[in-house]
């Protein structure tokens, strides 16, 4: 009796479960596989030309060849219907995801954002989407009035969302918070929504109010070039943008150095920097700015002075220091904080003092207390307790930047997984 060859076993790969951390092998051609100890459900590679069926005793999602009507699972070797009811395989791609939600962070859901009290401008580029907890927020009402209104309709240099963005900074900058300086805004939209171009919009806006000194912090000096591009994408050309460390520890407003109105862009870097002679930029800035100075303060990347409060047992860096004397120094600037990821914990939030969230005048007398009401939910004796405070509170630090990312829907990707194992050894102790 002739024996049939027994086909070769199927490459497999070793993985690594990411619930339970033990290794398990998967067969090449599995698409999906659960974790044989936890059953946390794992996706390899998925080949977009093959049909996606499980196999009913290993439990993987398989991706096999259309035209087969039977196909050997490569995990378990037991054949298999290729043509898997429509309504199955639906159930099952249902399955994983509610899977991968019990095992995991209880994920946030999204709505498209449009502007709901502003009709000024046409729509973003990009679908922008925000946290369904933050769209059941009605906004405040609009009571600002821009003066670069016709310009922005007519050149439509600004999104509808962005527009909305300047009104209500710089309605807010209207204000002062209890404590007594003016009152800053925090924009936190995500990664290529266009801030630049919006603080582009701020300073445009503030330049046709006589307010010609704006002073731009960022982290790196070549992001100048970006500033300049977006002034003139608003058709602001004429301010003039220079660049703090090309220019001398001096008075900027002599007749020498001439620098009299625009933008000083500086990084935070420079603002921590000082001369041979003990001259510092920030002194620098602070006399170019003058002690009723009323104009922009841009902190780009904000989230560069988080560590203001630092961890346990670390001190405070410069930075954060140098971000807080500027404000102290200039009480009447319009501040702006402008990041993506502005704080990834309650204590990275110390140098926004211009928020109004903690000090006199407010339910916590020092951020110390803010701290403490984030850390354990514990208010002052003094606040009344039938009083509500809905202030934000994240353990999760990704989440903390999701106020209106860009919207991936209809976007193609493909998850690609490479050891790296080998080649960051020698860079990896």
């Amino acid at each position: 009796m002739n024996r049939q060859p027994q086909p070769p076993p199927p490459s497999t790969a070793r993985a690594r479960c990411a619930g339970c951390r033990t290794y398990f092998s998967a067969a090449q051609g599995v698409a999906e596989l659960p974790c044989p100890n936890c059953q946390m459900p794992h996706v390899f590679f998925v080949d977009s030309s093959a049909v996606k069926i499980r196999c009913s005793s290993c439990k993987a999602v398989v991706n096999a060849p259309s035209n087969l009507s039977k196909f050997p699972c490569p995990q378990c070797h037991v054949r298999i219907d290729v043509h898997a009811d429509v309504e199955e395989v639906n159930e099952l791609v249902n399955e994983v995801e509610q899977e991968e939600g019990d095992g995991g962070i209880a994920g946030e859901t999204f709505t498209d954002y449009r502007p709901s009290k502003l009709s000024i401008g046409s729509p973003h580029p990009d679908p922008i989407v925000e946290t369904s907890s933050l769209s059941a927020v009605q906004p405040p009402e609009p009571t600002y009035d821009p003066k670069i209104k016709n310009d922005l309709e007519r050149s439509k240099a600004l999104s509808c969302l962005q527009i909305e963005t300047l009104v209500y900074a710089c309605q807010r900058h209207l204000q002062h918070v209890p404590s007594g300086p003016r009152a800053g805004f925090f924009i936190g939209d995500g990664a290529g929504v266009g801030k630049g171009r919006t603080v582009a919009g701020l300073i445009w806006e503030n330049w046709h109010h006589g307010r010609r000194k704006t002073l731009w912090i960022s982290v790196g000096s070549d992001l100048k070039f970006d500033a300049r591009r977006d002034l003139d994408d608003m058709g602001a050309s004429c301010i003039s943008v220079h660049a703090l460390n090309k220019l001398p520890y001096t008075k900027l407003d002599t007749k020498s150095v001439g620098v009299r109105e625009g933008v000083i862009f500086s990084t935070y870097s420079s603002l921590i920097a000082s001369s041979d002679r003990g001259r510092t930029r920030m002194q620098q800035l602070v006399q170019w700015c003058g002690p009723k100075f009323d104009g922009l303060i841009i902190f780009d990347e904000c989230h560069k002075a988080k560590n203001l409060v630092p961890e346990k047992d670390k001190k405070p860096t410069k930075t954060g220091q140098a971000v807080l004397d500027i404000q102290a120094q200039l009480p009447e600037a319009r501040v702006v904080y402008c990041s993506a990821t502005g704080a990834s914990e309650p204590r990275n939030m110390a140098y926004m003092v211009r928020l109004g969230l903690w000090g006199a005048g407010t339910f916590f007398p020092d951020f110390g207390e803010f701290l403490e009401f984030h850390r354990n939910e514990k208010l002052a004796k003094e606040i009344n307790s039938t009083f509500i405070a809905l202030i934000p509170k994240v353990d999760s630090p990704q989440r903390l930047n999701d106020f209106r990312p860009i919207s991936l829907v209809g976007s193609l990707y493909k998850i690609l997984a490479k050891v790296l194992a080998n080649r960051l050894r020698s860079v990896i102790p």
